[in-house]
């Protein structure tokens, strides 16, 4: 618009002056706009714009054209030359512009793909890295990823890794930070929830069935050593893991290295509490949260450390196979073993001119510190490090040498300055007041001075450049590690490091820190067992706490490779969500897929988190079948070495009683699930599982009795009954006595009974050997269906009909009286009676239905129920108060059915005109026997008002008995 109008106002001029031109010479009797000063019309401001304009115009595009003064233009030419120049210009800004533009937009986008690969590099790292991947979880060769600090590798490639940035764990509020989770109760009942078994899991699951039945039969030979048959179990376990994976084909690798770190993170943890001199087992000990918090994290630190220290070593050997040579003449010095691998490690990962060099003693410390022995450290520094001097090579200042010295006589003949994962007993307790948890005022002293070198190698490091001091980093972190003044894996500054890549290295480095909080601010006394009250330790238990949230707060979806999310953000609402009688794999149906590491991706930093109740419960919601039985096991060995399944919680997080009560019934649940899993294949092995929960008899019982109500191999668990009336042993008679047995049995068939499966409940019954509550439950559905009418009815009676038979036949024949005998001594034998007219008037009911009348009035004789005179209508009427209650309820049937069949013999005996009445009595004339059968009928109807049987049956009983009675007039 602008090239448009300054286009039209210079032609304009433009003609303007040449007709200015060629009339100058001539006068005019009217002014010349000019005189006015109007300039064509325009206002001063607008040419004060337009002035604006030219001017900048002209200062822009000076460079390529000229501008001439506007008196000097004249003609079409000039102005075609100044419309070409300004084109130009125009053109050359544009596209001036458009380039800057491109190149702004080129760098935004080179920035957001940088962070982008950041972001998914960083996310790889830490998902890849869990727990064991770098060593046992499929992770890279010695050639391909070790990692080291400094990422100068010599002439190998080192992987760069970055631990995530993350809040401190020492720092924030707490009021704000809560585990994701869900509000609940524990449930009175625990429904069992199956899973179904791959089938390559076989050779896991035989072999964990054998490593639990040696348990329960050590543990009923000596049921005073628990812990130590539960040690047994562990190891047994982690045996059968390791023979299953050679043998069988593994059905899933990760989750099997997973499983295997996690039994021996367990492990770690059982023996460093041991080494410490603690029992997990003792009630003071659960009931000091801070000091069971405290040796967990011992434990899980030694299991890390220990970790790692296998992998240097493998690392050294494998590059000593492969001709490095890794290992300097030098190193030959060092007294222990693991003191030369770990600077023969230090120089592959490192590089040889940064350990040799400029590196100094710096990064041999650091793997050291690691691996967790710092009496290999120890060495190193004597070796090799020396105090005087300055701050570089391998100077080593005099605090930095005191501190090691002293953690070095702490560790001892320790495998790690944690603890011993091999002591069982063999070597000297160490106490736990004289433990990394308790440092000494010698310690606390020297680890300010170290501090405070800290502090200022930190100040160095951010005005240094690394290519200049490359140790720099192992310096940093060196004094971080051993000052505690903070933890390596939160520290920017090494965060280009790469000494923290994976998130074993994270928690192995936070769980470090955690275990530094600790002072002498409370020193264990004597008041409760020798612990105390843990006073010393809240921090340390606060720090892991803090941790947990973060671990929960990441959730599955950031530690598991490749996995959608699934909708859950926190497996800790696993736990409420199974404690509410959930399905622990019900989450898995809405998916069907199990991530690809069995789910320990998640379940390994959780429980190192000491996130244990949903550690468990998560394992067993994402790994399906498999991950059902790795959690029941892992659980069960929890609870018998006295580790509680509870998740470590801050004291300011709500609901935290709620969610310890929910997590009551994980590990019965677990139990139960796997237990169920079983027991279509071995009920005898679903049984083992359950014994395991011995301590809790109420829900052993209940799961017991589901066993056999859900699966009916009556023979399998409870034996067969023998011809003297005794029970044989079955795999119950292991576990249980004759008598807790047999209550076993009746309690499972009342609550059979209840769901409306009686027939189940007679077969219970009759093992149990109680047979008078046998009879009654007989006696009841005999009674019920006496006077069946619909095909199903009918056929319900004729199975009780051939039940009861049966039993007669087997049980109250051929001489045997043990039956007899029982409900002798249970004061029951009226039950018997009972039992044995029900089955008559069976017989009599099927006889009225297929019309055999006269049999039918024979069979009514020979029962004696009804009174045949005057004088018996009072007895009769007494015996019949004196039956059971069941055959009274039912007695009305049977005062019709014997009306109905007098009536049919009435009609029939008048009909033949007396053909018919030799069978009642061939001596009688018809009359008499008509009069007789009148007289019967006049009797029963009698007796039936008597009894009063509308209150106990069909109130029109009365009416029908009397149309009967008429039909017989």
């Amino acid at each position: 618009a602008r090239l448009g109008r300054n286009a039209r106002e210079f032609e304009r001029r433009a003609n303007v002056s040449a007709a200015a031109s060629s009339s100058s010479s001539s006068s005019s009797a009217y002014p010349s706009p000019y005189a006015l000063g109007g300039g064509f019309g325009r206002s001063g401001e607008e040419e004060k714009k337009e002035g604006t304009e030219s001017h900048y115009e002209g200062r822009v595009g000076g460079e390529a054209s000229h501008h001439h003064p506007l008196s000097d233009l004249t003609g079409s030419a000039s102005l075609r030359v100044l419309l070409s120049n300004h084109h130009e210009h125009c053109v050359r800004t544009a596209l001036r512009s458009a380039r800057e533009w491109t190149v702004t937009q080129a760098q935004q986008r080179v920035d957001a793909r940088i962070k982008g690969d950041w972001e998914l590099e960083r996310r790889e790292i830490l998902g890849r890295g869990i727990p064991g991947n770098r060593f046992l979880m499929g992770g890279g060769t010695a050639a391909d990823g070790i990692g080291g600090g400094g990422g100068r590798g010599a002439g190998m490639g080192v992987e760069r890794g970055v631990a995530s940035r993350v809040p401190l764990l020492e720092g924030g509020t707490v009021a704000t930070t809560t585990v994701a989770g869900s509000r609940s109760s524990p449930g009175s009942d625990v429904v069992p929830s199956p899973q179904r078994m791959p089938g390559n899991t076989e050779g896991w699951i035989k072999s964990h069935l054998t490593s639990v039945d040696e348990y329960l039969t050590k543990s009923s030979s000596s049921p005073q050593s628990t812990s130590s048959n539960a040690m047994k179990l562990l190891a047994s376990l982690q045996d059968g893991v390791r023979d299953a994976a050679g043998h069988d084909p593994s059905p899933n690798l990760e989750s099997a290295s997973g499983y295997s770190n996690a039994l021996s993170l367990l492990q770690s943890i059982i023996n460093c509490s041991t080494s410490l001199g603690l029992d997990l087992s003792t009630p003071a000990l659960n009931n000091d949260k801070h000091v069971a918090a405290a040796t967990g994290v011992m434990g899980a630190c030694h299991f890390f450390a220990k970790q790692f220290a296998s992998h240097v070593a493998e690392v050294v050997r494998e590059a000593e196979l492969s001709g490095l040579h890794p290992t300097n003449p030098r190193n030959n010095a060092l007294g222990s073993a693991a003191a030369r691998d770990v600077c023969a490690y230090a120089t592959i990962a490192s590089g040889r001119d940064v350990v040799e060099g400029r590196g100094g003693v710096w990064p041999c410390l650091f793997y050291s510190l690691r691996c967790g022995d710092l009496v290999a450290a120890n060495s190193i520094l004597q070796q090799f490090g020396t105090t005087a001097g300055g701050e570089n090579m391998s100077h080593i200042d005099p605090s930095v040498a005191n501190l090691i010295s002293q953690l070095a006589q702490l560790q001892q003949t320790q495998e790690t300055i944690f603890g011993d994962s091999t002591n069982n007993n063999t070597r000297t307790v160490q106490p736990l007041a004289q433990s990394l948890l308790y440092p000494s005022q010698s310690m606390l002293q020297a680890r300010r001075s170290v501090s405070d070198l800290y502090q200022r190698t930190k100040t160095r490091l951010q005005s240094t450049a690394t290519d200049q001091e490359p140790f720099l980093h192992y310096r940093m972190a060196c004094l971080a590690m051993i000052g505690g003044a903070e933890s390596i894996s939160e520290a920017s500054e090494l965060e280009p490091s790469g000494l923290v890549k994976t998130v074993e290295d994270y928690l192995y480095a936070s769980l470090w820190h955690a275990i530094h909080l600790a002072d002498d601010t409370a020193a264990p006394s004597v008041a409760i067992g020798g612990l105390g009250a843990g006073g010393g330790l809240r921090k340390v238990s606060e720090s892991v706490a803090r941790l947990s949230v973060l671990v929960n707060q990441w959730g599955p979806s950031y530690f598991e490779q490749d996995e959608p999310n699934t909708g859950r953000d926190s497996a800790a609402e696993a736990v409420a969500y199974s404690a509410r009688g959930g399905s622990l794999g019900g989450a898995m149906h809405s998916h069907n897929k199990v991530p690809p590491s069995g789910g320990w991706a998640f379940a390994l930093p959780l429980l190192a988190s000491q996130q244990y109740a949903t550690a468990l419960a998560y394992l067993a919601e994402a790994g399906g079948g498999l991950g059902l039985l790795q959690s029941t096991h892992l659980g069960v060995v929890m609870d018998l070495v006295g580790l509680s399944i509870r998740d470590s919680t801050l004291d300011e997080l709500p609901d935290a009683v709620s969610k310890e009560l929910s997590q009551q019934t994980l590990l019965p649940m677990l139990v139960a699930s796997y237990s169920a899993s079983l027991q279509e294949v071995d009920a005898g092995a679903a049984l083992k599982y359950l014994m395991l929960l011995s301590n809790k008899g109420k829900f052993v019982k209940e799961q017991v009795q589901r066993l056999l109500l859900e699966t009916h191999q009556f023979e399998t668990l409870a034996g067969t009954l023998q011809p003297d009336g005794s029970r044989s042993n079955g795999a119950l008679d292991a576990y249980f006595s004759k008598k807790e047995v047999s209550a076993l049995l009746v309690d499972a068939a009342n609550h059979a009974i209840r769901v409306g499966k009686p027939n189940v409940a007679a077969e219970l019954l009759v093992l149990s050997g109680r047979f008078g509550a046998l009879f009654e439950l007989m006696n009841r559905e005999l009674a019920s269906y006496l006077n069946a009418s619909t095909p199903e009815d009918i056929g319900k009676r004729q199975f009780w009909f051939n039940a009861a038979s049966q039993f007669h036949a087997i049980h109250l024949t051929g001489g045997r009286s043990y039956v007899q005998t029982t409900l002798d001594d249970e004061g029951n034998i009226g039950l018997g009676n009972t039992f044995q007219l029900l089955m008559n008037l069976v017989i009599f009911f099927d006889r009225c239905r297929d019309e055999q009348w006269e049999g039918a009035c024979v069979l009514m004789d020979n029962l004696q129920i009804f009174p045949k005179t005057e004088s018996e209508m009072t007895v009769k009427v007494e015996a019949f108060r004196a039956l059971d209650n069941c055959v009274r309820r039912v007695f009305h049937h049977v005062v019709i059915a014997a009306m109905e069949a007098l009536c049919h013999l009435f009609r029939t005996l008048k009909q033949s005109g007396g053909q018919g009445a030799s069978a009642m009595n061939q001596l009688s004339t018809l009359d008499q026997s008509l009069n007789e059968l009148r007289a019967r009928a006049r009797l029963l109807v009698t007796f039936a008002r008597l009894l009063n049987l509308p209150s106990l049956g069909d109130s029109d009983t009365y009416v029908r008995i009397s149309q009967l009675e008429k039909n017989m007039m």
